[in-house]
């Protein structure tokens, strides 16, 4: 009974160390915010959407929209925010979430027309042969 019992606990003691070491490594590791929650993050996923030579001069021209596009990017979670206050709010009103939603939408829209301005900028400093594979991805 004894040797069962010490087994039982070596067991559970190898068991916990595991748990602790693997917890220890998840808490260690920061995880990086998701594409578009940063401006950084907004124009490495735009321009990691586009094959190199494309998606290299959308990041050049992102990047001299940078200050833009973060004004943007802040209006626009602000925007998001206010809608999450609207649909809490107490009472809720129905009228005032419409409105926030439309507030969000327009400026959901800003910030789609600061990247998508940026790509228009950059497409014609790209050589054709490389554009051409904008269609052949076939990414959407």
């Amino acid at each position: 009974m004894a040797a069962r019992s010490r087994w039982l606990y070596a067991a559970l003691a190898v068991s916990v160390t595991i748990n602790l070491v693997g917890a220890g490594f998840l808490m260690g590791h920061e995880r990086p915010p998701k594409p578009g929650r940063t401006v950084d993050g907004a124009i490495a996923f735009v321009a990691g959407r586009y094959p190199e030579a494309v998606g290299a001069a959308i990041r050049d021209r992102l990047e001299n929209r940078r200050t833009e596009l973060g004004a943007a990017l802040a209006e626009m979670q602000g925007a998001r925010q206010a809608s999450r206050a609207a649909m809490a709010a107490e009472p809720v009103n129905a009228a005032d979430v419409a409105e926030a939603f439309r507030a969000a939408r327009a400026k959901a829209d800003a910030f789609q027309s600061v990247i998508h301005g940026a790509i228009a900028e950059a497409m014609p400093g790209v050589p054709a042969e490389e554009r051409a594979k904008v269609l052949k991805s076939g990414r959407d």
